[in-house]
């Protein structure tokens, strides 16, 4: 959209020179929107009856500018395309809905009867003609037909009317059809996001007299057409203003939502990525943890081994000393010396001798 910039004394020379209403068919702004940035501007506008006074050279009160003004200097507003009623400051459905009506090619033109069918309105009504009312059974055809099911014959040919605009608008739009994993359908698809649709006729429910069991359904000619899964489906129907009247809102309210979805999608991708990613992360740290748990009880055992070997040679040492002192350092006490010397050998864990028989496997 295009813009342009207005400085406070630019704009506040503007509103006391030309009419509000003028100044919203130059920019995309409602009135109350447009009054709301002068005041958080500080821009004072013409009161009650200024216009007329201005115009018959009557005397009239002009406040001055605030020239003390804190706040920024410049404002920007979005300039309003020719013949467009889209505003900036409404919600995002108004602005989107209004767009879709401004939008001169597009098929928003209620026809007086069915005008070169899209394929689906052309394949439901041939399966309607038919005689076939189960609308069930659409799954198990490979056929694509649409869901409009309880509708009076006489107001049949209307809903097939209104579920063709739908169709078409949506195409023209951008959107498709097609069936889910399970073969329901045909579903919208917007954005890669599904949204089954189907349409009936309301009823309306009658008591059971007294006596008799059963309530009475009575067609009542609404049209309503629902549109998402059944927990959390949108519906709309004849009313004020008619189903077929409604469909430019209609189709950007989808639209609307299928980004909405799109964006929770994104996120909970986004959510799922970093909640992997931290889980990796504490494995990867728990791994290291147990590795270095297991080096360092690793480090204990062979200390203790160590020690336990010094020890042992400490005890060969006065064992040797004592044979010595005792005149008793005979063949096998040395046979036995060497065998001692041996096995704390074997122990040591700086040695690390091999020991035929305490290694055999």
């Amino acid at each position: 959209m295009e813009t342009t910039t207005l400085t406070r004394k630019e704009l506040y020379d503007l509103v006391w020179s030309t009419a509000i209403s003028k100044i919203l068919e130059r920019f995309a702004l409602s009135h109350d929107g447009f009054k709301k940035i002068c005041k958080e501007h500080e821009i004072p506008l013409p009161s009650n009856g200024y216009w007329s006074k201005l115009k018959h050279n009557k005397p009239f009160i002009k406040e001055s500018l605030n020239l003390d003004f804190t706040g920024s200097n410049e404002i920007e507003f979005t300039v309003r395309t020719n013949g467009s009623n889209v505003n900036i400051d409404q919600s995002p459905l108004t602005i989107l809905t209004k767009q879709i009506l401004s939008d001169k090619n597009a098929p928003l033109q209620v026809p007086e009867k069915l005008t070169k069918p899209d394929i689906l309105i052309t394949q439901t009504k041939d399966y309607k003609s038919n005689g076939n009312y189960n609308h069930y059974d659409y799954r198990k055809s490979k056929i694509d037909r649409l869901s409009i099911y309880g509708v009076e014959k006489e107001n049949f040919n209307r809903a097939l009317i209104i579920m063709d605009m739908f169709v078409k608008l949506l195409r023209y739009r951008g959107h498709s059809f097609k069936r889910d994993i399970n073969g329901d359908g045909p579903h919208i698809m917007i954005k890669e996001i599904s949204f089954p649709f189907s349409m009936r006729e309301a009823q309306k429910r009658i008591p059971p007299e007294e006596g008799s069991y059963g309530s009475t359904y009575l067609p009542t000619g609404i049209l309503v057409l629902k549109i998402g899964p059944n927990f959390r489906a949108l519906e709309w129907k004849d009313g004020t203003i008619k189903l077929e009247n409604q469909l430019a809102k209609i189709v950007a309210k989808l639209e609307i939502e299928a980004d909405k979805e799109l964006i929770q999608k994104e996120e909970s991708r986004i959510y799922w990525l970093k909640y992997e990613e931290e889980k990796e992360r504490k494995e990867q740290i728990k791994k290291r943890k147990e590795e270095e748990i297991q080096k360092f009880n690793k480090l204990v055992e062979l200390s203790k081994q160590y020690n336990q070997a010094l020890l042992i040679r400490e005890y060969i040492k006065a064992e040797h000393q004592n044979a010595i002192s005792n005149n008793n350092l005979t063949a096998e006490k040395l046979e036995w010396l060497n065998w001692a010397n041996d096995k704390a050998d074997w122990l040591d864990p700086l040695v690390n001798k091999q020991d035929k028989i305490l290694d055999a496997k």
